[in-house]
Parts: structure tokens; C-alpha cells; sequence
């Protein structure tokens, strides 16, 4: 059974529980982006799409990063990092030298940059 949970105005984050178990999927109109099974992480995956306008992750491989996040600012690279299911708020503090808090803030400026921008669309 799916479920939509939250909108971003042509894309979604939907709920799916097969057999017990509980995935989280990013979709758009015309096919599924990426699926999580922590729906924190796919909240913020969809908050990094919306400060870049998009992306595409082909041929990136398993800890690669897609050109458009690759020239954004270093919080959106953060926030992106940590949406990665192999990754997280450790990983990425390490690999950017930083304490793990700085990573914590880098995802909550992304976040509040994705809502200001969908409230600024909604007028």
C-alpha cells in the first residue's frame, strides 16, 4: 500500500509498506528518483532537489555526486552527502573536517532555503 506524505508541487515523497516493511520514495511525474527507508533522509534529498532546481544521479555511482551539486554551495553538498543512505551527519563531518554540528546546520539552512523558496512559488 503507498501513500503520498508530503507534496512539492509535481514531486512527492510517498509511503510504501510491503510485507511489514516501510520504504520511502521520491517520485516525480513521470518516475521514481530514489527511495529511502528513513523518511527524514528523503525529506531532506527532497529539499536539496528544490535549492538546485534539480538534478540527475545517473552514472554517479554509489558516492558520487551529480554536477549540479557538485558546483553548489557547500551546505547543499553537505545536506546532499547526508541524504545518502551509506552516508550520514558522521560521515560527511569527517570527510569535511567539521564538527558534527556544522553538518546539523548546513541540512537546517537547506531546508529552510527549500521552504522559502516553495512559499515564494505559492504567491
Amino acid at each position: 500500500m503507498a501513500e503520498i506524505v508530503e507534496d512539492y508541487g509535481g514531486y512527492q515523497i510517498v509511503r510504501e509498506t510491503t510485507d511489514g516493511y516501510t520504504k520511502y520514495h521520491f517520485e516525480g511525474p513521470l518516475d521514481r528518483l530514489k527511495s529511502f527507508e528513513n523518511p527524514d533522509r528523503a525529506r531532506l534529498y527532497a529539499n536539496v532537489y528544490e535549492v538546485t532546481g534539480g538534478f540527475r544521479e545517473e552514472k554517479t555511482g554509489e558516492r558520487g555526486v551529480p554536477p549540479a551539486i557538485a558546483r553548489a554551495r557547500e551546505d547543499v553538498l553537505a545536506a546532499y552527502l547526508v541524504s545518502n543512505p551509506s552516508m550520514g551527519v558522521t560521515y560527511v563531518a569527517r570527510a569535511f573536517d567539521v564538527e558534527e554540528d556544522v553538518v546539523r546546520n548546513y541540512c537546517q539552512m537547506v531546508q529552510e532555503r527549500a521552504q522559502e523558496q516553495r512559499e515564494g512559488a505559492d504567491e
